[in-house]
């Protein structure tokens, strides 16, 4: 399967290439050959990344490769936070969001209203890892906002993974296309 192939089928699944970028700008990364050999991952990922610079676009609105090590200091959390936001595609309304990370002193937090509702979500601190618990927050809170959708998850194994955000009739495509992508908790 080509992965012009590869990106149709998963477009019908609710995860599409922006317009801004095509195929030309993935092979300039990974190499034509690897973006059309067997498999998924290397779709994935090239959907889910930014582009290599500023203003680092993401490839597709409702998907990102993710790094699980990537908690350095104040800002992280309202990255993460962010990005769900983003991915939810306005099924999601977050608004002042806010975040301390301390590792030194083992503290973090991450603040925010949702629909207007203050909400604070105490993370554990462990060295520059994030605390995996707070995506189960987001994902109650998109099934109260819109039961439509759901967060997606994709385990790349090690330190990487594919979070994405798709109708439930999206997910019911994508998971006969890709069984191993299974729903956040």
């Amino acid at each position: 399967m080509t992965i012009e192939e590869k990106f149709a089928a998963l477009a019908d699944c609710g995860l599409k290439l922006n317009d801004q970028f095509g195929v030309s700008h993935l092979a300039d990364s990974w190499g034509r050959e690897a973006l059309d050999e067997p498999g998924w991952d290397l779709a994935l990922v090239s959907l889910g990344m930014t582009q290599e610079e500023r203003p680092w676009t993401p490839h597709c609105e409702n998907l990102w490769h993710f790094d699980t090590e990537c908690i350095d200091g104040d800002g992280s959390y309202v990255r993460i936070a962010n990005r769900m936001q983003e991915m939810a595609l306005g099924s999601l309304p977050l608004s002042d969001v806010q975040d301390h990370v301390d590792i030194d002193s083992g503290k973090a937090w991450l603040r925010f209203k949702c629909q207007g509702n203050p909400m604070q979500i105490d993370c554990e601190v462990q060295d520059d890892w994030v605390d995996t618990r707070l995506f189960g927050k987001f994902v109650d809170l998109l099934a109260k906002c819109d039961p439509v959708k759901l967060f997606i998850y994709y385990d790349l194994g090690g330190q990487g993974c594919i979070i994405g955000c798709v109708t439930r009739a999206e997910y019911a495509r994508l998971q006969k296309l890709i069984p191993a992508v299974q729903p956040l908790t």
